[in-house]
């Protein structure tokens, strides 16, 4: 048994020894090839030092080289298996190292990283808390811009609606004018003198111009004629120039624009829905419309009193008030966030009450910032841009008290608070803007005012029939306006 064991042992030995024989012949044959491979160098360097002899500099520069590589053989002569290894440890402990580094690079990297998105975060947060408060401070600007965007669009639509027909018979009047010019023009036709020569025949139908002229006058209204007629007239008072021009022209793209934003109307869709037979046609009726409006304006200044721009001076006119307000915006739309008319008041009565019992201004509007619009409106004169009621409530309020009741506009119900208050100005220094709004004020009053402007402009001119059918529709026209 113990032979056994012995020879065991002895077989056991012999195959370490092949082993470390083995691993010292591979190690061997490693330092032979790289000797192989350096004096492969060394031969190549050699051949290339024949070829530079010439130049002397870099003669001794190859054999520097040379030496080098010889020296690098003798220390491959020295190679024994024990260097191997602590090479390979050093190796191993390089890559160690390396992995450390990474790792602890990519955790710093980590940490900057977690830092700058909880800054990032923090400067997020700060913009958004500005622009809250920014969206807060002009939020009752932008509705409002809203709301007269939106009114101005029903004014154009209602403005093109209610003149249609006018719109339609302007158009009518232009093209029976030059039909009328291309009638008489001398190269067509003879001069017409009787009415009853003929424009044209058919087979054995003749056409004359009475028979054109009475179809007409049974088929379009008297309107045309007065198109016609006043753009004669205003024309004289109000020749084009280029405030005109300009002015018409953006009219002209803002109707058109807001048709495209609204209906999605293109400008041809947008003309021919509105009688227009093109966009010229379209400038020519507004420059009609623009003169008109200013004969309007001027008619109504004309005959506005003394007495009443007095009278307007001791009931409307005083000082600018300097205030603020908070708004609680409602709506009766069913999907809008605001709210219902109801709730928004029952808000507003809650502020009023805490005002009431001693809460600060400031106070309220940092508890209730999420639920309501603050904004402050400096010194507001009496010809400001505000509603009516919220004009009315701040003219009644004494300096540095706050609306007891809410006070309602289109826009919900407001809590104001009255600062102080200007000097008013005398009548003289105001008139002008009295006058502007007394004239504003009476052409909303009366929707006919600018029909009985013109009459009495015809009227003025002394206008005179010689078709008793026709002035019997003009007289039955001016009936609608009395």
């Amino acid at each position: 048994m113990s032979k056994e064991t012995n020879k065991k042992k002895t077989t056991n030995t012999k195959k370490e020894n092949i082993d470390k024989k083995n691993n010292k012949t591979k190690s061997k044959d490693t330092i032979k090839e790289t000797k192989k491979t350096v004096k492969e160098e060394i031969k190549k360097k050699n051949k290339e030092v024949n070829k530079k002899k010439d130049k002397k500099g870099k003669v001794v520069k190859e054999i520097e080289t040379i030496e080098e590589i010889e020296e690098y053989d003798e220390d491959l002569e020295d190679f024994t298996e024990n260097d191997e290894e602590k090479v390979i440890e050093e190796v191993k402990e390089d890559k160690k190292r390396n992995k450390e580094e990474i790792l602890a690079k990519k955790k710093e990297d980590k940490e900057k990283r977690k830092e700058e998105k909880a800054k990032r975060k923090e400067e997020k947060a700060r913009v958004k808390e500005e622009l809250k408060k920014e969206k807060n401070i002009t939020k009752i600007t932008k509705t409002k811009s809203k709301k007269n965007q939106n009114k101005k669009l029903l004014e154009i639509v209602d403005f093109l609606e209610k003149n249609r027909f006018i719109i339609i018979s302007f158009v009518v009047g232009v093209i029976v004018t030059s039909l009328v010019a291309m009638l008489l023009w001398p190269e067509r036709i003879a001069t017409l003198k009787n009415g009853e020569e003929p424009i044209v025949k058919v087979g054995k139908n003749t056409y004359t111009a009475d028979n054109l002229y009475t179809r007409m006058k049974e088929h379009y209204n008297v309107s045309q004629l007065l198109d016609q007629i006043d753009n004669d007239l205003l024309t004289k008072l109000y020749p084009e120039d280029k405030e005109m021009t300009d002015e018409v022209k953006q009219n002209a793209e803002y109707y058109i624009n807001m048709y495209k934003q609204y209906y999605n109307y293109t400008e041809e869709q947008f003309l021919s829905s509105n009688g227009f037979s093109s966009y010229n046609d379209f400038l020519e009726y507004l420059k009609l419309d623009n003169r008109r409006k200013k004969y309007l304006d001027e008619y109504v200044e004309k005959n506005l009193t003394d007495k009443e721009i007095e009278n307007y001076y001791n009931k409307n006119v005083y000082g600018d008030i300097n205030c603020q307000h908070i708004l609680v915006e409602t709506s009766s739309e069913e999907n809008s966030k605001k709210l219902k008319d109801e709730d928004g008041k029952k808000l507003a009565e809650e502020i009023i009450g805490k005002i009431n019992d001693g809460t600060s201004w400031d106070e309220v509007k940092k508890k209730y910032k999420d639920k309501v619009t603050f904004e402050d409106l400096s010194y507001q004169s009496w010809d400001s841009d505000l509603e009516d009621s919220f004009k009315t409530a701040l003219k009644e309020m004494s300096d540095n008290s706050f609306s007891k009741e809410p006070v309602k506009t289109s826009y919900g119900y407001h809590i104001i608070y009255r600062i102080d208050q200007k000097k008013v100005e005398s009548l003289k220094k105001v008139k002008d803007r009295i006058i502007t709004k007394l004239v504003e004020e009476k052409k909303s009053a009366d929707s006919n005012l600018q029909q009985k402007a013109l009459i009495s402009l015809r009227n003025d001119n002394k206008i005179k029939f010689y078709d008793t059918n026709m002035e019997s529709k003009y007289n039955t026209f001016k009936k609608q306006y009395k």
